[in-house]
């Protein structure tokens, strides 16, 4: 009788029987009911999202009958994951907004108080969190050039904890962050918070919560703590002027600034015992084009390469037009280095200069986009993602050894497993292991930190002088690779073919900064030598083999779009491909298990077993890698495991990689942070001294090329079907 009456007195009970009549007929899919029905609850239907209630909201699209609105705002939760949240900023359980958003910190400071209890002392840790922020509409203020309103909501719901709040002054790039969490001198937060939504369109947002050690969160405990969160009412949260008056939120910059710009260039090569451009080394008439697209990179760029000895007023060319924040994005709607157009601007200013190379960062600054000038003449290739790794793997490999005779024994560099194969060839040629994780640079972080654990503590055992009563974070770059080479492995590169990239271990993310740093010495390198950085690139290809990289992403919004990807990837596990390019394929190799507790499997194509997630036999051994025909492919276990220590078995993963004849690569997976459909196309050619490079190319740019195409119009295929239905 008391639900009954409860039911009959609900402000939006007749709105709610509306939607159930629509959703019994099939107008709306009935998670949309599902879900708008939860927000109409009056916790949620309070809340104002672009000035309009969300209870508001519900009741105007389902008068107009807009049912498409409905379910593209309702059909899904985007649930707080590992990597955080990202999506539209806009009203409903399937983008990104104050809900959302309060939904992921209450979860986030919950798993803080909850840890810090457990681990926070031993540490040396104090019960914060240090918060940045990009210019994103939402995160960045910019009439205070300051934090906007979902930065200082979510600095409130911390505070609302006990959790002191650490707030950047300003925007500030994601490497920042991640350093300032575990490498500046008085400030050891527990944890960080990143609100940035990367290189996605003006109109997305988002938050990436961090670990204690600085990279994002692997675990699920967050996650956990978020899914069982039911109600908006449950989020704590206090005045944010409060919070700065009480001390519980703090502003910090300059002093994160500085610590980041001096550590940093400890990662450059070819510099002077006072960390400036060697002159036998670089061409310091290098030229330089920067552009940060309207982000938050400007804040440091300058000043590190001023740090380095660089003539930061004569030559280096800042874009005006994009070295200030600003969220609209007007000079570059997709602010995506990955994206051509995203570079047109730093491309004109660089002709206009006749400068040597150009750089750009996305909007946190942890992807980078280069050019480099083709002649004198003018003119800029553009190099993606991939060739990156290929030139700063060479690079940071041969002038190591050259500088310091060798490299550090159990040295390694990291890449994805949808990154260039090219990388772990050059790698080989020099003794250097390759560690291939999971799709996503937080796994490289995990790696660094678990590198430096054990390093640390054998040398607290043996009370080695190397750490004379420091802590590892104030190891300089040398100390800690003498630490690392002795104890544990010297991790000194790694990348992914989305245009990020890290050197070192002061930061453990994507590092546009440090990167376009090296980009510039590298330049100002070759150019001593007379050759530009796509002349070595020829080279490189020369000395190993061609290879070409493209990933094939196809967008595919709103409910019907996550259908249509949904059925690709069921398509792909059901019938699998046996032919790719004209070429057979010879293991497919599933990184998600068929189901809970089930063993993930690599299989040749036609359906036998080749391998799989058993735990290696021989982990002293062990490469991280199976040989498939003589072509090694990724194991579900990291080579890693033997120098750790510990359990370095891949997490599971809606990925799937085809291996080729040859050794080509395809791998197929959903996007993560867009409604994307990704086809990572790994073409490479063969391995040996004398061949004709010209012959070569042709051959795999056929193979790429047909590659492509079929994998394209399979997809068309599927998803006209299912639009047509």
């Amino acid at each position: 009788m008391n639900q009954e009456k409860k039911r009959s007195n609900h402000p939006y009970q007749k709105l709610i029987s509306q939607l159930s009549i629509a959703g019994e007929k099939g107008i709306i899919k009935e998670n949309t009911f599902k879900n708008a029905a939860q927000w109409l609850e009056p916790s949620f239907a309070s809340v104002k999202i672009d000035e309009e209630t969300v209870g508001d909201f519900i009741r105007r699209t389902t008068e107009r009958e807009d049912w498409g609105l409905l379910d593209d705002c309702f059909y899904k939760v985007n649930r707080f994951g590992t990597a955080g949240v990202r999506g539209k900023l806009a009203v409903g359980t399937a983008h990104f907004n104050r809900i959302i958003l309060g939904f992921g910190v209450e979860a986030h400071a919950r798993y803080i108080e909850n840890a810090y209890e457990i681990n926070g002392s031993s540490l040396g840790r104090e019960k914060a969190v240090v918060l940045a922020y990009d210019s994103r509409n939402g995160s960045y203020d910019p009439k205070t050039n300051g934090p906007g309103f979902l930065v200082k909501e979510a600095a409130s719901i911390y505070a609302a904890h006990h959790i002191r709040v650490y707030l950047f002054d300003s925007v500030a790039p994601t490497p920042e962050l991640s350093f300032a969490i575990s490498e500046v001198e008085g400030l050891k937060p527990y944890a960080g918070g990143v609100f940035t939504a990367s290189h996605n369109p003006a109109s997305d947002n988002g938050f990436k919560p961090y670990d204690y050690y600085g990279g994002q969160v692997v675990h699920k405990g967050v996650q956990d703590i978020a899914d069982s969160i039911t109600d908006y009412s449950e989020v704590k949260t206090m005045d944010f002027q409060e919070g700065i008056a009480s001390g519980l939120i703090r502003i910090v910059g300059d002093e994160i600034d500085r610590a980041y710009i001096e550590k940093e260039n400890q990662n450059a090569v070819w510099v002077d015992d006072h960390g400036f451009f060697r002159d036998d080394k670089i061409d310091k008439n290098l030229s330089v084009v920067f552009s940060s697209l309207n982000g938050s990179s400007q804040r440091l760029m300058k000043r590190v390469l001023k740090r380095r000895g660089f003539d930061v007023d004569e030559k280096l060319y800042m874009v005006a037009e994009q070295c200030y924040p600003d969220g609209n994005f007007p000079s570059c709607p997709k602010p995506n280095p990955e994206e051509k157009e995203a570079l047109d601007m730093a491309i004109a200013l660089a002709g206009k200069k006749n400068a040597d190379i150009l750089i750009a960062t996305d909007p946190d600054g942890d992807r980078i986009g280069v050019g480099i000038r083709l002649s004198e003449k003018g003119g800029y290739q553009t190099l993606s993602g991939n060739q990156q790794i290929v030139l700063l793997t060479d690079y940071m490999l041969s002038q190591l050894t050259e500088r310091d005779g060798k490299l550090p024994e159990n040295s390694c560099i990291a890449k994805t497993i949808v990154s260039t194969d090219l990388a772990r060839i050059i790698a080989d040629a020099f003794g250097v292991s390759t560690i291939e994780p999971q799709v996503g640079f937080k796994y490289i972080g995990e790696k660094l930190a678990l590198f430096a654990d054990r390093a640390f503590e054998e040398a607290m055992k043996l009370k080695d002088d190397i750490i004379r009563d420091k802590h590892y974070w104030q190891l300089t770059r040398k100390e800690r690779i003498a630490l690392l080479e002795k104890y544990s492995t010297c991790f000194l590169f790694g990348g992914e073919e989305s245009y990020g990239s890290l050197i070192g271990d002061f930061v453990k993310d994507k590092d546009a900064v440090t990167i376009a740093a090296m980009f510039v010495e590298m330049a100002g390198f070759y150019k001593k030598k007379g050759m530009t950085l796509t002349r070595r690139l020829e080279e490189i290809y020369h000395e190993y083999c061609y290879t070409r990289e493209e990933t094939v992403a196809l967008k595919f919004e709103g409910a019907l779009g996550n259908d249509v990807i949904q059925s690709v990837m069921k398509s792909l596990r059901t019938d699998p491909i046996q032919q790719i390019g004209g070429r057979n394929v010879i293991a497919i190799i599933d990184f998600q298990s068929p189901q809970p507790g089930g063993r993930r499997t690599a299989k040749d194509a036609d359906g036998s077993i080749l391998f799989d997630d058993s735990e290696p036999q021989d982990p002293d051994r062990f490469t991280g890698y199976a040989m498939v025909r003589d072509i090694p492919v990724p194991h579900f276990w990291s080579s890693d495991y033997r120098i750790i220590g510990k359990v370095a078995r891949l997490p599971e993963s809606n990925v799937l990689m085809y291996v080729v004849e040859g050794g080509s690569k395809i791998v197929v997976r959903p996007s993560g942070t867009e409604p994307k459909i990704k086809f990572y196309v790994l073409a490479k050619g063969d391995q040996r001294e004398a061949k004709d490079l010209q012959a070569e190319k042709q051959q795999v740019d056929a193979f790429f090329l047909k590659a492509k195409k079929e994998l394209t119009d399979f997809v068309d295929q599927i998803a006209a079907l299912m639009i047509n239905e």
